[in-house]
């Protein structure tokens, strides 16, 4: 359009720099605001508008409106904001007149939240203007009223309403949508005039909707009634878990619920056991890490790590290791917080530090129920450190988490916690250290050669792969992740060394005789595969 404008010499580029000031304070689309300067007529607007998006011209005194505040599909304040001005049903069609046609995000939230397709008219500027302002002034107090009484009601009519509310259908849909995109968390953002919801989807959000804001707190009530929380506490952070069903099979939720400025935000974590994998291979663990894994998995005692930032796959590695040992007719216990997905060969237990069962207390309980193994969810603290030692030597496979940078940064980091080193020696079995990078469509992956910055980076390689998006990867060019990992097993010198406590350059020595590799290699084997993309490697550094 503003192409066409220049073309035909209405404007010129001084008055789209203007324009382009006033979009900035405005926050309206650059035709809009050569129109409120007065470079473009209301008649000229809408031509445009009408041939750009192949809606109807609306007049209001042919297609009056015919809502009230009392029955708005929405509220008042995104109406205004996106500046659209409900009229009547038709069928099953919901009818307005938009003052910016081409307001995609906006139009498709008034879809979303009404739940009806939308029919769209243009609205000359005046129009909307006048016709705005008789309904949404003065109506703007009764609305005020409405909104409390409809807020008093909700906790009630969620409840009565169940699986036939809006909020339940709503809901479920994009409970199913998460699991069809493979999405590991959905992010129910409430703003001044909307409702985001977001998707993390290979470790990237996502934008997924855009809803009217007066569906935030129906939504939000419905997960807590879901959730088994506090329906009516709306101060406080609230976490629990849901179940839906989806095609046919329960898929568990995590729910976080916490008060925000504009409503309470809330996120779901996706625990879906059918899109979970644990074979090795699969998670993208090497043939070498296979066999330390496995080598693991048999070992009749020890302590071995895993290591990792926060979402880097350790509690999945963890599990992985869990599905290998049902194979033994093993005793296994758990301590887990929370617990993400249940296994009928694994006695799991829910950490509650608020009534004393905390990690090393859940232990020291272990040791009386004559486990095999024992894994650990997370080591957090040094009684929990000390006890998960002492358990490894006295006979018992611990399998637990711990947060450090690398493989080897076990060592230091246990000892910092007060394990004794010859004790840390005789129990540490091996560890192994994590991320995730996301792993490239095989359906759309071609060889592209690299870029200056990519050959300074990787000098050893001589082209990479990427995916240019397709229908099976939903256009990313990615589908799922995959580690990139380093790991050792503690052989004789090795625990000789972290016996004499020495330094860490030493120790790194004796690591890399006993197998030691690199996260750095791993990741650029991968790329060299094809597996994973130079830039997500790039993005995790040269650790």
């Amino acid at each position: 359009m503003i192409a066409r404008l220049l073309h035909e010499e209405r404007i010129d580029q001084n008055l789209l720099r203007r324009a382009a000031g006033v979009c900035e304070r405005t926050g309206l689309p650059i035709e809009a605001a050569l129109n409120q300067m007065g470079a473009i007529s209301d008649e000229t607007l809408v031509d445009l508008y009408c041939e750009a998006s192949g809606c109807l011209r609306w007049s209001p005194q042919d297609e009056p409106g015919r809502f009230t505040a009392g029955d708005l599909p929405a509220a008042i304040s995104f109406l205004q904001a996106r500046r659209i001005l409900p009229l009547r049903l038709d069928g099953e069609h919901l009818v307005v007149a938009a003052a910016d046609p081409l307001d995609d995000e906006g139009l498709a939230g008034l879809a979303f939240s009404s739940g009806a397709p939308l029919r769209i008219l243009v609205a000359r500027p005046a129009d909307y203007r006048r016709e705005a302002s008789n309904l949404f002034e003065a109506d703007a107090e009764d609305e005020i009223a409405l909104d409390e009484r409809k807020l008093s009601k909700d906790v009630q009519a969620i409840a009565d309403a169940g699986a036939d509310s809006i909020a339940a259908r709503i809901l479920k849909d994009i409970v199913e949508m998460a699991v069809a995109r493979r999405a590991s968390d959905v992010h129910f953002e409430p703003r001044r005039h909307d409702l985001r919801i977001r998707l993390r989807i290979d470790g990237q959000l996502v934008e997924h909707q855009l809803a009217a804001s007066d569906l935030s707190a129906p939504l939000v009530s419905r997960l807590k009634v879901l959730a088994d929380l506090d329906v009516g506490e709306r101060r406080l952070p609230q976490d629990g878990r849901a179940s839906f069903v989806v095609e046919g099979r329960p898929v568990d939720v995590r729910v976080s619920v916490l008060p925000a400025a504009f409503g309470e935000t809330a996120v779901l974590r996706i625990l879906d056991r059918d899109g979970l994998v644990f074979d090795y291979p699969s998670l993208g663990f090497s043939p070498s890490q296979v066999a330390l894994l496995e080598s693991v998995a048999h070992s009749p005692h020890g302590l071995f790590l895993v290591t990792g930032p926060t979402g880097s796959g350790k509690t999945t590695t963890l599990y992985a290791l869990l599905e290998t040992l049902r194979q033994t007719p093993r005793k296994i216990l758990s301590i887990e917080d929370p617990i993400e997905y249940h296994f009928r060969h694994v006695v799991q237990v829910q950490a509650a530090p608020q009534i004393g069962l905390s990690f090393a207390s859940a232990l020291r309980a272990f040791l009386r129920q004559d486990p095999d193994v024992i894994l650990v969810g997370e080591i957090r603290d040094a009684e929990t450190a000390e006890v998960a030692v002492q358990a490894a030597l006295t006979g018992h496979l611990v399998l637990a988490s711990l947060h450090a940078n690398h493989a080897l940064g076990v060592v230091p980091r246990l000892l910092d916690m007060g394990v004794e080193p010859y004790q840390l020696a005789a129990a540490l079995r091996g560890a192994m250290a994590q991320r995730l990078v996301r792993r490239l469509c095989p359906d759309c992956a071609a060889r592209r050669p690299l870029t200056a910055a990519e050959a300074a980076f990787a000098p050893s390689l001589h082209d990479v792969h990427e995916g240019s998006g397709c229908a099976n990867c939903g256009h990313a060019g990615f589908k799922g992740r995959i580690a990139v990992a380093e790991g050792f097993v503690c052989d004789e010198g090795l625990a000789a060394a972290i016996a004499a406590r020495v330094g860490s350059s030493e120790l790194q020595a004796h690591a890399q005789r006993g197998g030691l590799g690199s996260l750095h290699a791993d990741a650029l084997e991968k790329v060299r595969l094809g597996q994973t993309s130079l830039r997500d490697v790039m993005a995790l550094g040269r650790g």
